[in-house]
């Protein structure tokens, strides 16, 4: 939306620049930008003219001492007409003036001049002039020369979340900037008439209408908008119309209502109806394009045809032209949810839907009825016959108690009761002190503030989050966050991966239920009013998102694709936090050395299984067997990760039929960490030296049954090295399946042992009486002889 810096003045009274309004905006969380300067210029201030004198060097220039109220300046200058006492604008050194001319430090003459006193003619607001640009003796001094020039205006453009309707008005943005600045706002003070005749001719047949307003006008004069009403629209990017429409959309831009007039001849009774409409209706809007309606669509109509789109736009047929001279004008309340899912429907947005679907005030429909009423009479004539008001629902603010002691404890940081009702209170909130409670009533145009945690969201806003203390690092905040072991596996997790060069991803938590099926996924949660058929459920597991992360970077040419995320997923037993990441392609880049070495490592499930094994924080985890394999996961090609015995996450390359149209083998990891969430980390770290008696080494090849699991002689090597031996590590290195030489049904491993005494070196015979242990546990317990 664009925000017209003149027009936002009148709300509320500043001395910011336009950048420093839009700066200010940024800082309380409404991203802000000035999109058009109301002037060819930069860095000129107004200032006061201290004293001339004669330049000593130079018959035809002055020099001049002038202050802008907290600096002075000296100033060589030409002009004639410079006096003492002038209020003159000044280009301070850095300025840049149409042109593109950029002021300098310089000597005239030999005399240092900090600055330029600027003409008109300089400043591009004349083609000539002579002389200085003298203003006017009252003007503020220190400003900005466009904050004080009549018609100079500059236009912000603002983005604002979804949950923040109240701010698609300069009204809206006016009490952000009066709360941020503690300045109090003005409304537009309008003439409501107290004895207009009741219309008695609107009806509420739905209660998608929770209030309607409406007024007839007569002997009104359509034509074109005054000058001042086509400038604030134009800045605003809204096309001009007529006077009646141009009035009704300069009160949306100016108070966030929408309006909508109606020529009330062209209806075939004097009866207003709001209704939902029936299936199959149709109606031509504004746009000149026919639509199709169905029954969950609210309209306004009369007694045989609907005349407009309730909340999203006008019909045509009913529309204000050059021959209206009675129009009915209307102001309402419509349900958000309902126009939202209308304009989706009918894929017509407007800027009235686009209001309505983000919620509007209770208060604001009748104040902007009234401020459209009296700019109607006063700019296009006619008068105001009669008004109805209904109410469809009874109406009560929001009430919420905030506990004083509670928003320090939630900021982290102490902020007084004085300050807390300051700032509420410039924020429209109405507060009643109880001691150590404050009950709040929020104002109607809140509506996202419904919980006492919003109301101290707002606090920490408005006072600035760049002033909240800070004394710990993010690593150390991780450990020390709830005292809790899965903190510190996060953080672990995520200095790993970056340490190996992954990157964190972020995904919305909304998918297209395609995207999850196409994964054999199910999902458990489905919106009930989604605003995109691609967020039309909660993610049930972290691969979709992650997939397409995968697949994006590759068709932008990455060669090498590694990610993980950490986030939560919405499961069958319910909310569950995750951990998870994808490898893809290339495990390093190929240098030009290496082409001799014809090596090109890829991210396999080894190399992928080796990674997820050296990130694991603990003993605590172990890799095993999957028995029970995602669908998604290649068959044999997958693993699972055991947390004190019980599965917790697997691993595996994702199955061809998923990666057809990727060149290599995607690796994928997920591990559920809600197990670990509630278990303490207090442990006590001890310093353990290295030993510096040197290891042992031990090749050994062992047969066994095809039929045998690997990870059955894996775990009788484990309880060897675990018993406190002088077995330390081992590996597999080879694995052998030539059942020509080993004998039918039999398969061969080989592992490196290795040996080591923190104590002394180890003798030959002290090793060779260990390895003869450990094949005779193998042979004993699972009949693995060695290989001859």
């Amino acid at each position: 939306m664009k925000i017209s810096y003149n027009l936002l003045k009148e709300f509320v009274d500043f001395e910011l620049s336009p950048k420093d309004v839009a700066s200010t905006l940024t800082s309380i969380g409404i991203e802000a930008s000035v999109v058009s300067q109301g002037c060819g210029w930069t860095d000129v201030v107004t200032v006061k003219v201290l004293n001339v004198q004669k330049h000593p060097g130079a018959d035809k220039l002055s020099l001049c001492g002038v202050s802008d109220g907290i600096k002075e300046y000296s100033i060589v200058c030409g002009a004639k007409n410079i006096a003492s006492g002038q209020t003159v604008p000044l280009a301070k050194i850095g300025a840049v003036l149409p042109g593109n001319f950029e002021i300098k430090k310089s000597k005239i003459r030999g005399v240092d001049s900090q600055g330029m006193i600027c003409s008109e003619k300089e400043l591009g607001i004349k083609e000539e002039s002579e002389g200085v640009f003298v203003l006017d003796e009252k003007t503020k001094i220190g400003l900005p020369l466009e904050n004080v020039l009549e018609g100079m205006d500059s236009v912000l453009e603002i983005e604002i979340t979804t949950n923040r309707g109240d701010c698609l008005s300069h009204l809206g943005i006016a009490r952000e900037i009066g709360a941020k600045l503690r300045k109090v706002v003005s409304v537009p003070q309008v003439k409501v008439l107290k004895k207009l005749p009741v219309l008695n001719c609107v009806e509420i047949k739905s209660n998608l209408c929770k209030r309607y307003i409406g007024s007839v006008i007569s002997g009104v004069k359509v034509g074109a908008s005054p000058k001042w009403l086509a400038d604030v629209l134009a800045k605003s990017g809204t096309r001009l119309i007529n006077n009646i429409v141009d009035i009704t959309n300069f009160v949306m831009i100016e108070l966030g209502q929408p309006l909508h007039a109606f020529d009330i001849t062209k209806l075939s009774s004097k009866k207003i109806i709001i209704r939902e409409a029936s299936d199959l209706e149709k109606i031509t809007a504004l746009d000149g394009k026919e639509y199709k309606l169905d029954s969950g669509m609210l309209v306004i109509a009369d007694e045989q045809k609907p005349v407009a789109i309730a909340g999203v736009m006008g019909g045509e047929f009913s529309g204000v032209d050059g021959n209206t001279e009675t129009i009915f004008l209307e102001s309402a309340i419509f349900d958000a949810a309902s126009i939202r899912k209308t304009s989706k429907k009918l894929n017509l947005s407007s800027d009235s839907s686009y209001r309505f679907e983000r919620g509007l005030g209770w208060d604001i429909a009748e104040l902007a009825l009234w401020r459209a009423a009296n700019l109607i009479t006063e700019i296009a004539g006619g008068k105001q016959e009669a008004l109805e008001d209904l109410h469809a629902i009874k109406y009560e603010r929001t009430k919420i108690a905030l506990r004083v002691e509670r928003v320090s404890k939630i900021l982290g940081y102490t902020v007084e009761e004085n300050e807390i009702g300051e700032i509420l209170r410039f924020l429209g909130i109405d507060l009643q002190p109880r001691g150590e409670v404050i009950l709040c009533t929020i104002p109607s145009w809140r509506n996202d503030i419904k919980i006492e945690v919003d109301l101290i969201e707002e606090i920490a806003r408005i006072k600035g989050y760049d002033g909240t203390p800070t004394s710990k690092t993010h690593a150390d905040y991780a450990y020390t966050l709830n005292n809790s072991f899965l903190s510190a596996i996060i953080e672990e997790f995520r200095t790993r991966l970056n340490g190996l060069g992954f990157s964190e991803a972020l995904n919305c938590s909304f998918l297209e239920i395609a995207e999850l099926e196409k994964f054999g996924l199910k999902h458990y949660y489905k919106i009930a009013n989604p605003i995109s058929k691609e967020n039309e459920v909660l993610r049930s597991s972290l691969l979709p998102g992650l997939f397409k992360n995968l697949t994006l970077n590759i068709s932008q040419g990455a060669e090498t694709v590694t990610l993980f995320e950490h986030g939560k997923i919405f499961a069958e037993s319910g909310e569950r936090k995750t951990f998870a990441a994808i490898m893809y392609g290339r495990v390093w880049h190929e240098w030009w050395k290496w082409t001799e070495q014809k090596i090109s490592l890829k991210f396999d499930f080894y190399f992928g299984g080796g990674i997820i094994k050296n990130i694991l924080p603990s003993e605590e985890f172990m890799i095993a067997e999957n028995l029970t394999p995602s669908s998604y996961f290649h068959t044999g090609k997958t693993a699972s990760i055991l947390f004190r015995g019980k599965v917790i996450g697997r691993f595996g390359i994702v199955k061809p039929s998923l990666t057809s149209d990727i060149k290599d083998e995607v690796f994928y990891f997920e591990m559920d960490l809600e197990p670990v969430e509630n278990i303490c980390v207090k442990k006590t770290s001890f310093y353990k030296a290295y030993s510096k008696f040197p290891a042992v080494k031990r090749d050994v090849s062992v047969t066994a049954d095809k039929s045998l699991q690997f990870a059955k002689i894996e775990e009788v090597i484990k309880n060897v090295a675990k018993s406190g031996g002088i077995l330390k590590e081992y590996s597999l290195f080879s694995a052998y399946g030539d059942e020509t030489k080993l004998g039918e049904g039999k398969i061969g491993y080989s592992f490196r042992l290795s040996y080591k005494n923190d104590e002394k070196t180890l003798s030959d015979k002290e090793v060779n009486d260990d390895v003869e242990v450990l094949l005779n546990k193998l042979d004993s317990d699972l009949g693995v002889k060695l290989r001859q």
